[in-house]
This record gives C-alpha cells, structure tokens and sequence, in this order.
C-alpha cells in the first residue's frame, strides 16, 4: 500500500503524515515564539514572598497541589489524587512522579510538607491564613503527604491546597529571618522559568521544556513594566504588546483599537471601603451606617472604572453575584436622605478617605464616595497616597494605624471559597487583612461554625448568615468588581483559556488543550467515595505514539524509494 501511495500519489504522502501528526501539531506551529504581557508595576522578583498583586504572573513559576479549571473549581495539578478519611480530618495527597524543579532537582512529599511548615511558622499574609485548620503535616514515603486537620475543613481543597505555591526545601530551607527569599532568580516547578528580571522595567520568562504536563505553547513571555494606564494601551496600540491585563478605560473599544479583542470574565477581585474601627469616628455603627447610606454602589461602579460589560456593584457583600457563595438578595441600602440626616444630626467629624495613589481604579472609586458623602453633608476629603505611605497609614509596617477610611482591595480568594473571610474579618491578632481593627465575637462563632460544617447545605446557610452580620456592623462597605476585561491581538497569540474569577493570564492557557481545559467531569472517579478527588487527566503529556507512526510510514517510504531506484 504504501508502495502504491509513493508510485502514484506523493501528495497523499504529506496530508497522511499532517494527519496522523494531527490538530496539537499544527497548533504548535501556530504559536508564537515570543508574547508580550504588559504589568502595571513592578511585582518583586516573583517568589511567593516577594510578589505583591501579580499573583498570576508568580503561579506561571510556581506549583500548587491543586489548580482551578475553567469554572473556578479546585483540581488536581502537582498532586495526582487527593482523598479524604471517613471523618475528613485526614487529607492524603499523592503526587505525581517525574516532576522537577526548575534546577533539574525532584519535587517530592519532602517539599510539600516543608512548604507547608515554612508559611506556618513565616507569616505571610495571603497564605498563612489558610493553614490555620492544619494540625501537622507528615510525608508517607516520597511522593506521598498527609495533613491532619483539627476539623474537616470542607474549603481545604481550594485553599490550600488550590492556592498555596510549593517551594523547593533545597533553596528555601535555612532562610535566614531577614530575607525574604534565596539569593538570585525564582526556581519553581512551573511552566514557564524567570530567565531575567530588571526591576522597575520588565521581566523575561522562558518555556520549561521539561515540564510535566508538556512544553508551553510559548517559547518567551516578556513582561514589561508600564506604570500609566494610557501608556499601556498605546503601547497595545502600537503592537509593542499583546496583552493587556487591566480594566479597560472608558471609550476604548475593539472599534477604536483595531485588531483587538476583549475577553470578559468576572473579576472576583474588587474594591471596598474599610472604616479604621479603633478611633472616632467610625468606631461608632451610626457613624459607618451614615457613610454607608450615602454611596450609591450602581453610581460607583459605573463611574470607577468605565469599563465596557463586566464591572458590577458589590450591592450583595463581599463575594461576587458570580460566585456559587454569593447571596440570592440585595444587602447594601441606599438612603440619602437617612444619611444627610445622619450627618447633620450625629456630630460626625471630619475625616479622610485614603487611597492608593498608583491604582487607577480604585483612585477613581474613592473620588466617586468622596464626591457623594460631600453630596450627603459629611466633611470628607481625599488622601492620595504611595504604597508605602498607605501601607503606614493602615499600621502594615507596625507603628499604630492612622487612616480614618481607606479604598482597599477586595481578595479574590473570598469569593473562591468564603473560608478567606476569617483572613479579612477574624481577630485582628492573628487575621492578616484585617486592616480596619473589626473584632466580633459573633463573626469568629460564625466563621469557626461555617469552616466545621459537615454538608455544603450547612455551610452555604452559615456563610449566609455571616455576610448578613457583616452587612449590620459595617466593617467595611464592598463597593464593586471589577471588569474582568482583558484586551489582548489574536494575531498575536489566541489559545487563550478564560478562568471563572481570574482571566485569561494563567497557566492553563499556555498548555495544550488537552491539558488546558478539562472535559466534562474531570476530577471525578464513578469508583472513588465523596471524598475523594482523581485526577483524570494522566494522559495530559505529549503522546510519542504520532511520531511513531509518522517516523514508520517515512521508513517504509523511503525504502520503496530506495528499491524503485536500484530497479531503475
């Protein structure tokens, strides 16, 4: 047959091999060797100590256990099955065998459960938080770890396990107390290794070809530094990058930027409020209830940012309308009339509204409350500051907070799974985020009830119940999410996988599609109990067995070639 194929059809010959070699192939050919993703500011050199906002960017160094699929939900990633005891207070994680650091090191149980002790006993705000159900971490041979946990924590899987970055024991082992992290660039386990980095200017990140669920599709990720929101997009504009992963600026539409498309997904980062409970005013509820009444969440959201599609008001608390944890019925009421009472009534002293000098959107926030507590009789006034300036004015650095409100982040990790919400409004002593000094003891009962609860059913009503006190003392007024608009060139590069919460910057949309996006039902197993998760996705490597074939059908055509020459 083959004979036949080279005597008469030599065509066939390639569209055969094109065939067997099918679609990953072709699509390998497509993607660009070179991608440019611009970042607002500079973000450390990108260990999970060093990086401040650019989480995304550190996870395509870095490992989790678990990684979240296109719906948001937690799924196997380093680990290859994750499963729980009867009483689901003992969580085992295998992992998966063959994987390497970046330095050519294993990875093993070894690294796992050093990761976990090192965050314990090294604060670090984002992730120490969620270690706080951990009783001890033990290995069980060399790919295999064991958490004991003080109560079945049904969050465990998202947070940690979906959220905490593994770090090598190797490097990180012996890390003196005043560093921060190892001498020179970030080794991780990722797909992608931090080949340079040049502070205040860009970064360089670089394919790992040995990584276990393949070789990304990109070869070199660069990621300049560009601080001006319009400087970003005109740099879009002139094709110098080709991502974009900001809210888009009022008036700036795929019409106006030609060969730009816009990938919408919801933002479960967002913008909120935070009253300094210690000092007057706001330690007192009337005071915090009088701001509260007067900011009209629809004007806020749409004035923010202006982006187009996506920016919602935070109107039912601090988890997005999007999120499976969010409330069916509205929390926030505005009265302005309640509230220009409140002011006029209560004696409420002047205060400031601090917010972060280099983030636009939320700078554009504050001008929107300050504009409308104006409006409603308060004394308010805007405080622009610098990072670092904010950071002492919250009591961050240590001295004693000084802000009166200030325009915050609202953390993603909330809305993933609402365990987060003991790191923002839990006991001020050991609650990293909660920068606003908030201490409720119906909260803490709250919250400790909600991470123990035994059914999904159960939680969903304690979290319930938790968001509608937050709602009556007023910690904090959520404000909105963002838009969760990213700009990017299809030209340029369009595999990419959009993440419910996140976006479109993420590891997932620079790996093949089979590992890329799960099918229907991924991580389940018919066989496996309802504590069990399986990773269902083994065959996510590049298989060899197309190259096989095509290396056969090239051997036995070239040895029909070489019998018709010697006949010849």
């Amino acid at each position: 047959m083959v004979l036949s194929i080279v005597r008469r059809r030599p065509m066939l010959l390639a569209l055969a091999l094109a065939a067997v070699l099918g679609a990953p192939a072709l699509a390998a050919a497509q993607a660009p060797s070179r991608l440019a993703i611009a970042i607002p500011a500079d973000d450390g050199s990108l260990t999970p100590y060093t990086f401040e906002s650019g989480y995304a960017f550190m996870s395509l160094i870095y490992d989790t256990l678990l990684w979240r699929d296109t719906r948001g939900v937690a799924r196997p990633w380093l680990a290859r099955a994750v499963t729980r005891s009867a009483d689901g207070r003992i969580v085992r994680v295998d992992l998966r065998p063959g994987v390497r650091w970046h330095d050519g090191r294993r990875l093993t149980a070894a690294d796992v459960a050093f990761t976990y002790r090192f965050m314990a006993q090294r604060s670090h705000p984002r992730f120490t938080p969620q270690l706080q159900d951990i009783e001890r971490v033990e290995t069980d041979g060399e790919l295999g770890v064991l958490f004991r946990l003080r109560r079945p924590s049904l969050a465990f899987e998202d947070q940690p396990l979906a959220d905490v970055p593994i770090l090598p024991r190797h490097l990180w082992a012996g890390l003196e107390r005043d560093r921060r992290a190892p001498p020179g660039r970030a080794i991780g386990s990722g797909p992608y290794r931090l080949s340079s980095y040049e502070p205040g200017r860009r970064y360089r990140l670089r394919a790992s070809r040995g990584y276990f669920r393949g070789t990304p599709s990109v070869a070199r990720i660069d990621v300049p530094v560009i601080r001006r929101q319009d400087a970003i997009f005109d740099q879009l504009r002139r094709r110098r990058v080709d991502v974009v992963p900001v809210a888009v600026p009022p008036g700036l539409t795929p019409e106006i930027l030609p060969g730009v498309r816009l990938a919408r997904e919801p933002s479960y980062t967002g913008t909120m409020l935070v009253f300094n409970v210690r000092r007057r005013p706001f330690d007192r509820l009337v005071a915090r209830r009088a701001v509260a009444r007067a900011l009209d969440l629809d004007a806020i959201a749409g004035n923010a940012t202006g982006a187009p599609g996506g920016v919602v008001p935070a109107d039912r608390g601090i988890v997005h309308p999007r999120s499976r944890w969010a409330r069916a019925g509205v929390l926030h009421r505005y009265e302005p009339s309640a509230a220009r009472l409140a002011f006029a009534e209560q004696g409420i002293s002047a205060f400031r509204v601090a917010a972060p000098r280099n983030d636009p959107v939320r700078l554009a926030a504050a001008t929107r409350v300050v504009r409308a507590l104006t409006d409603a009789g308060a004394r308010a006034e805007l405080l622009e500051l610098s990072p670092s300036d904010l950071d002492r004015a919250l009591g961050r650095s240590g001295a004693p907070a000084s802000f009166d409100v200030a325009v915050l982040g609202i953390p993603a990790l909330a809305s993933y799974d609402p365990a987060f919400l003991r790191a923002i409004f839990g006991d001020p002593r050991t609650a990293s985020l909660n920068d606003g000094g908030y201490r409720s003891r119906a909260f803490d009962d709250l919250a400790d009830s909600a991470v123990a609860a035994g059914t999904e059913r159960e939680r969903r009503e304690l979290v319930n119940d938790e968001l509608r006190l937050l709602a009556r003392e007023l910690p904090v007024v959520p404000l909105l999410f963002g838009g969760g608009t990213f700009a990017y060139r299809p030209m340029a590069y369009d595999g990419w996988v959009s993440i419910r919460g996140s976006g479109i910057v993420d590891k997932r949309s620079f790996l093949r599609a089979g590992a890329a996006q799960p099918t229907n039902g991924a991580g389940t197993d018919p066989a496996a109990g309802p504590g069990d998760l399986i990773d269902s996705s083994d065959d996510d490597g590049f298989s060899l067995v197309p190259i096989i074939i095509a290396f056969v059908v090239l051997a036995l055509a070239g040895a029909a070639w070489w019998l018709r020459q010697r006949r010849t």
